[in-house]
């Protein structure tokens, strides 16, 4: 009787454990989904914005380019999550939640065109930098 209880108690845990796994995917999906909108967002405040405004249109790409790092990390945070439960196809992210090119900025992680060098933004941000003047 006590082997018995004891696999009821596994399966339990178990269950536990892939309900937070679960959970954690949601969550982070979910965050993911609020700065892509708001990247898509600023990305067509900022086109629709002439190039004579000046300081407006420079103040769009700030806000932009913010909106692009919080959507990057938010997205290689729901890769590695991924990577964690064991699923490596990354493809379905990109689909779902495709980033917009912005001149002079490397594709975002887990762009299948990026090799994955660490969180979004920061080795590539690091070299932009270097290389911008």
């Amino acid at each position: 009787m006590g082997q018995v209880a004891g696999k009821f108690e596994q399966l339990r845990v178990e269950r536990e454990i892939a309900e937070e796994m679960a959970n954690t995917l949601g969550r982070i999906g979910r965050k993911l989904a609020r700065h892509h909108r708001a990247v898509w967002q600023a990305m067509a405040a900022w086109e629709a914005c002439p190039d004579t405004a000046g300081d407006g249109k420079k103040r769009l790409k700030e806000t932009l380019s913010h909106a692009m790092d919080l959507a990057e990390k938010a997205r290689y945070k729901l890769i590695v999550q991924r990577e964690a439960i064991g699923l490596s196809d990354h493809g379905e992210v990109e689909k779902k939640f495709p980033l917009p090119k912005m001149p002079g900025r490397p594709p975002a992680a887990g762009v299948s065109a990026t090799p994955r060098l660490s969180f979004a933004g920061g080795f590539l941000r690091a070299r932009r930098r270097k290389t911008s003047g």
